[in-house]
């Protein structure tokens, strides 16, 4: 008889983008309870709690039971309905998506405690970024916050409060070298000013100092050291809400 593997619930929760908070409040359960189950206290899962992964996120129940290396029931063709004349829209399949980290305005303050921090990257919640390709490098989502990089000058290269930014990090080794300003705007996260989205007009490498510019006239250039600096991220994609 197949018994419940505690490993593979994590790796499902991991893969579904759930910290171990959001996936026990979506289930029903105290994040105690969830916790307990991950580290093998619990030695099955209740019914309820398989039909409501099964129903809303289509786990295939057999891999939490080792019984298959599938996490995910094939949706691609659903079984049970027809194929409609006019669809609406199409079944895709989870490896054309990247999970990434999202960093959103209210969690901008832990970030910089919890940079580092591989359980911290792991609560998380995540997003999923259709990609066309691997994706190299270490990648996380920031929320833009505030309205310095909006430009009436320049709108299609404004970037807007609840925008979410796909970014890579710039290893730090690399910062020695000059950085590629004039191909990427960057998130940095600076120990005093915090999370700053910012447009880099000028990389002294001498010196180890950036020059953050707002696409806002509002905002005035300033100038950052490198030693004050904890991450340097190249903004690589977009997402934009079409709510007004």
């Amino acid at each position: 008889m197949s018994t419940f593997d505690a490993s593979r619930f994590k790796q499902m929760r991991k893969a579904l983008g759930y910290s171990q908070i959001e996936l026990a409040e979506f289930i029903g359960i105290k994040q105690g309870s969830l916790s307990d189950i991950e580290r093998g206290k619990t030695k099955d899962l209740s019914s309820p709690i398989k039909r409501i992964l099964k129903e809303n996120h289509h786990i295939n129940i057999d891999f939490l039971y080792n019984l298959s290396e599938d996490i995910f029931i094939d949706i691609s063709v659903p079984p049970t309905s027809p194929k409609p004349e006019n669809p609406n829209g199409m079944w895709v399949t989870y490896d054309r998506f990247k999970l990434v980290p999202l960093v959103s305005h209210r969690a901008q303050a832990g970030f910089m405690a919890g940079w580092g921090d591989d359980e911290y990257l792991d609560d998380l919640p995540k997003v999923p970024w259709e990609v066309d390709k691997e994706y190299k490098g270490n990648y996380l989502t920031f929320e833009v916050s505030g309205d310095s990089m909006e430009s009436d000058e320049y709108p299609r290269e404004s970037l807007f409060e609840g925008d979410l930014l796909l970014c890579r990090e710039v290893q730090i080794h690399h910062w020695e070298n000059k950085l590629h300003i004039n191909k990427w705007d960057f998130v940095v996260a600076h120990r005093e000013h915090g999370i700053l989205v910012k447009r880099v007009v000028k990389h002294n490498t001498a010196t180890g100092q950036l020059t953050l510019h707002s696409l806002n006239s509002y905002y005035e250039d300033f100038v950052v050291n490198l030693n004050d600096v904890l991450a340097i991220f190249n903004i690589v994609d977009i997402k934009r809400s079409r709510r007004r």
